[in-house]
This record gives structure tokens, C-alpha cells and sequence, in this order.
């Protein structure tokens, strides 16, 4: 059963959602090593989606060190897609929001994204190019256990749905390890901004499903979902007392890293995290005028290393990234304000 809160209300607190099939193809390896084999596969998954969406692909081997890192910030291919050159591929569409990589941990694992809580639509889009898939090649599938893949915790739908949360009230006041444990018990899982393994930069969460064998598709979308929307309540709850509550406190931090941001000359991405997640907080709460919430966002993706390098088109040196950092953020910050 739904939640019946609107997840509008908390569209400060949800950042993105991802929604991942892993699939895999009968007669081949889970684990391709053989670069023939691998291109042939590449071959195959191109042709199946040629109907699907207009897609770019991509070749590892082909790629610069700098695009694979900047592609790995936008969450569009993985460390493992990165770790396998010879065999890797990816197919990109045109706005970035779906990406199938080829030749990763699984043979083919599909991905769409989309800002908000949309877990459902962005499932009927990957849905749509998995039907594609499915029509044009044979899945390694299994009446009883569903879907094949090479990691058991992926057994069955071969779904991982995923939703990125912005939870400052939450990680300050203590209380987001009770939360993760809590979490856990409902069979899903608290990692950070890049999955397993990774830190929850700048209070960014993902929350996603563990258990994928014994379960539909739409009962994992609806048990992700609620829990979302129960934590975005709890963050909601905390901040009034953390933040609101003492407003003028908030105010000043908020403000000071606005204008940090806003005139720095120099600004590494550890700062820029740092003041831009006061600044987040000062929006959220009516505290700070800016436009466009969304924005910041979106701005995050862009001040990372790699994406800062691919904008001015080469490999910078630290100073001269945290120049143009700050340039970048100075800049926009101060035109979402006008």
C-alpha cells in the first residue's frame, strides 16, 4: 500500500531517483573476459536496442582516463565497467537519463535516472528497454528463480531501485545510524553517494532494496517508496528541532557559506560541499533566496573533478580545478539569486 504523503513535500530532501536491472545472456559467461566474445555481445545488445532510444556507444578502451571518471561522477557507468577496458561498452542516450552497460559485474546491466521520486515511471522506462532486450535476445532466465546474475543478492527481478536523499538533520543530530539499522531490518539498505562502499558526501544518502529473489517489481518500487517518504518525514521532524528552532544560528552559517561561495578565488571540492549543503539548508527553509532548488543539484554534478576538467576540455592541476571551481560556482550561485 502506497504512502498517501505527497513526495512533492519533500522535494528538497529527494535528490534523484535511479532505477538498475542486471541481466545476463544464456550461453555466455556472467563474466566476460574474452574480447571477442565481448564485442560480439556489444554487437548484440546495440542491435536489440536500436528501436529502444538513440544511444551512444561507448568502448572503454576508447575513452580518456578523464571521461571515464567524469561518466563514473554522473553515476552513468561503474568502477567495475572502468576496471573491465577490454571488454567494457556502454550506450548512453541522449540526455543521459538511461545508460546500459555492457560486460560490467552482469552482461548487461540497465539504468534509468530521473530527478525526484519517480521510481515508477523511471521503471516503466528501463522496463521498455528491457522488453527490447528481451525480444531480441535470449535472457538467461529461470522458472523458479527468475533473472540469473552473478551476485545472488541480485537473484530473481534483478531489480535495484534507488533513491538519493539529502539528510543534513539527520546525519548532525546523531540519529541517522538508528535510522540505517531500522532501515536494514525492512530488507533494504543505507550506502552513499556511489554505492558500496562509498561516504554519504555532503549528507547524500542512497537508499535502495537488498532483496530481489521471492518479490515483484512493484512490491520492491512501493517498499522503497514508503521508506523514503518515512525518512523524508523524519528529517523533516529533526530539522524543526535542529534548525528551525534556532533559525538565527542557521541563518548565519547558511549566509556566511553563501558568501564563501559566492567570492572565493580558490575552492576545493571538500569546501564546496561543505558550504553549498549550508546553503542547501538555508533554501530549504526560506532562509536564503534562490530560485531554482533544483539548481544546486545539478551544480554539484558539475563542480565534481573530472566534470570541472571536461568543461574546459583537459586535465587541470588541483589549483587550477579550484580556480575554475570557483569560478563556476560564484557564478551561478549569484544568478540564481537575481
Amino acid at each position: 500500500m502506497m504512502n498517501s504523503v505527497s513526495p512533492e513535500l519533500y522535494s528538497g530532501n529527494i535528490i534523484m531517483t535511479r532505477v538498475r536491472l542486471a541481466r545476463n545472456l544464456r550461453g555466455y559467461p556472467f563474466k566476460v573476459e574474452n574480447p571477442a566474445v565481448a564485442r560480439d555481445i556489444v554487437k548484440k545488445v546495440n542491435r536489440a536496442l536500436v528501436r529502444a532510444d538513440t544511444f551512444n556507444l561507448y568502448y572503454m578502451s576508447n575513452l580518456t582516463d578523464l571521461k571515464l571518471e567524469a561518466m563514473k561522477e554522473r553515476h552513468l557507468i561503474s568502477k567495475n565497467l572502468i576496471d573491465n577496458p577490454t571488454c567494457g561498452a556502454v550506450l548512453i542516450n541522449q540526455d543521459e537519463s538511461i545508460s546500459v552497460m555492457v560486460n560490467e559485474e552482469d552482461v548487461i546491466r540497465e539504468q534509468c535516472f530521473m530527478k525526484g521520486l519517480r521510481l515508477t515511471e523511471a521503471y516503466k522506462r528501463i522496463n521498455r528497454i528491457d522488453d527490447e532486450l528481451e525480444k531480441n535476445l535470449d535472457l538467461a532466465f529461470d522458472e523458479r528463480f527468475g533473472y540469473l546474475t552473478a551476485c545472488p543478492t541480485n537473484l530473481g527481478t534483478g531489480l535495484r531501485a534507488s533513491v538519493m536523499l539529502f539528510l543534513p538533520a539527520l546525519t548532525e543530530s546523531g540519529k541517522i545510524g538508528a535510522l540505517i539499522k531500522e532501515v536494514k531490518k525492512l530488507g533494504l539498505t543505507v550506502r552513499g553517494l556511489y554505492g558500496e562502499g562509498s561516504e554519504a558526501e555532503g549528507f547524500t544518502y542512497q537508499i535502495s532494496n537488498e532483496v530481489t529473489l521471492g518479490v515483484s517489481e512493484q512490491e520492491i518500487i512501493s517498499e522503497v517508496e514508503n521508506t523514503v517518504i518515512d525518512i523524508c518525514q523524519a528529517e523533516r521532524d529533526t530539522a524543526e528541532k535542529l534548525y528551525v528552532r534556532n533559525q538565527l544560528k542557521t541563518m548565519d552559517k547558511a549566509k556566511k557559506s553563501f558568501g564563501v561561495l559566492t567570492n572565493a578565488v580558490f575552492l576545493s571540492y571538500a569546501e564546496f560541499m561543505a558550504h553549498i549543503s549550508r546553503v542547501k539548508i538555508g533554501v530549504m527553509l526560506g532562509l536564503i533566496n534562490l530560485n531554482d532548488l533544483a539548481s544546486i543539484d545539478d551544480l554539484i554534478i558539475k563542480a565534481r573533478p573530472a566534470n570541472i576538467c571536461e568543461q574546459y576540455g583537459k586535465r587541470l592541476s588541483v589549483a587550477d580545478r579550484d580556480l575554475y571551481r570557483a569560478e563556476l560556482v560564484g557564478k551561478k550561485l549569484i544568478k540564481l539569486k537575481d
